[in-house]
C-alpha cells in the first residue's frame, strides 16, 4: 500500500527556442556537444515558480531593446512619467524615462544600440510561455532600462554609479550588471 499522491503538469514553455534546445543554459541534455544538465535547472524551478509580477529587475548595460515581442509585455514602465509629453514629470532631471535611464545621453530612452543588454534582459524575463522566440528565466517580470554603454559596449564608471542610484530609487530590488573593468574605483565600490 503507498498513498494515492497528487501528480501536476510540468510548466515547460512553448517557446520555440526553448524546444529546439537552442536556450541550452536552461535546460542542457546533451545538445550540440555541451554537458548533459549543465545548466540552472529552469524547469525544476518553473514548477515552483515562474512569475515575478512584483519585483523590478534592473539591467545596467547597454540598454534594451524594449520593443521586442520577447520584452515589451515586461518592460518596467515609470509610474511616475506621461510618455511623450517632454516634461519631467517625476522631477528627477530626466525627462521621459519611461523605461528607465540613458546616462550615455542623460535622457529618457535607454534603446540598446549594442545588443548585449537585450540579450541580458531576454535571459532574465523575456516572456514565457507566449510560443515565440525566446523565454525567460521569470516569465513575468519587470524590466528596467539603466544604459550607460555606448554602442561598441564601453560606458564610463560615473555613467553606472548614476544607473545604480536612478535603479535604487525608482524601487530595483535586484540589479543586473554584467560587465567589468578595472577594479581601482572606490565611488563604484
Amino acid at each position: 500500500a503507498e498513498p494515492d499522491y497528487w501528480l501536476k503538469a510540468s510548466a515547460t514553455p512553448n517557446d520555440p527556442r526553448y524546444a529546439d534546445g537552442t536556450l541550452w543554459g536552461l535546460l542542457n541534455t546533451g545538445q550540440r556537444g555541451g554537458k548533459s544538465d549543465a545548466d540552472l535547472d529552469a524547469p525544476e524551478a518553473w514548477d515552483i515558480l515562474n512569475s515575478a509580477s512584483n519585483i523590478v529587475v534592473a539591467i545596467i548595460d547597454s540598454g534594451i531593446r524594449y520593443t521586442h515581442e520577447d520584452l515589451a509585455a515586461n518592460m518596467w514602465v515609470n509610474p511616475g512619467e506621461i510618455p511623450g509629453n517632454g516634461i519631467d514629470d517625476d522631477g528627477n532631471g530626466i525627462v521621459d524615462d519611461v523605461y528607465g535611464i540613458n546616462a550615455v545621453t542623460n535622457k529618457g530612452d535607454p534603446k540598446d544600440d549594442n545588443g548585449h543588454g537585450t540579450h541580458v534582459a531576454g535571459i532574465i524575463g523575456a516572456v514565457g510561455n507566449n510560443g515565440r522566440g525566446v523565454v525567460g528565466v521569470a516569465w513575468i517580470v519587470q524590466l528596467m532600462a539603466c544604459k550607460f554603454m555606448d554602442s561598441s559596449g564601453f560606458g564610463a564608471t560615473s555613467d553606472a554609479i548614476q544607473c545604480i542610484d536612478y535603479a535604487r530609487n525608482k524601487g530595483a530590488k535586484i540589479i543586473n550588471s554584467s560587465w567589468g573593468g578595472t577594479d581601482d574605483s572606490l565611488a563604484l565600490r
